[in-house]
């Protein structure tokens, strides 16, 4: 008998799991799996990470331990909303050998198609992640050209150029202007190239 488990979710506290887990106990019941647990965020946005899910990320340390061999889901949207974060989910489950079955897209990795459409979203993440790092690229470059200056601000100002400078010329060390100034040996050095 193959061991599942259920995760249902709803973002507010007036809305109830029980639609969710009464439609998945019926299907899991027609193809003879043993529920072992169900985790349940009640009350918690889909676009929230794994780490604000206190049931997601209980039902992901459980997946590592093979406390179940296939996650059903009532729908794709109750495991994320992101398809970043769906992804991210997806792929760990399945480099773990875990099943996934989602109930209102009748989307089961057990089979082919399942498999196929499951492949077909890993390549929409790659594609959505590409085109973010492209228009980044682009932003960057474009406020190259005109003239911004990237990076964080230096804290590098007149007085400590000179401060470095005249405590170099008393013969003081390196370590210790910058333990007197406050400053890293980069940045003395950084000063004495120019």
């Amino acid at each position: 008998m193959k061991k599942v488990c259920l995760y249902v979710r709803v973002s507010t506290q007036t809305q109830t799991t029980e639609n969710q887990i009464q439609a998945l106990k019926e299907v899991a019941e027609r193809s003879g799996y043993e529920i072992v647990k169900i985790y349940s965020d009640d009350g918690i946005s889909g676009s929230k990470g794994r780490e604000d899910r206190p049931a997601l990320n209980q039902m992901m340390k459980d997946a590592v331990n093979r406390q179940f061999e296939m996650v059903m889901c009532w729908s794709i949207d109750r495991l994320g909303r992101s398809i970043t974060n769906l992804i991210e989910i997806m792929n760990e489950l399945n480099e773990l050998k875990i099943d996934m079955f989602f109930s209102q897209q009748s989307i089961d990795t057990q089979t082919s198609s399942g498999r196929m459409i499951f492949g077909i979203f890993s390549s929409l993440a790659s594609f959505e992640r590409e085109m973010i790092r492209e228009r980044v690229m682009a932003g960057l470059d474009r406020a190259r050209k005109n003239g911004v200056k990237l990076g964080r601000p230096s804290s590098v100002n007149d007085g400590v150029r000179n401060a470095v400078l005249i405590l170099k010329d008393k013969g003081v060390g390196v370590r210790e202007t910058c333990r007197k100034l406050g400053i890293g040996c980069a940045t003395y050095y950084s000063v004495l190239k120019g």
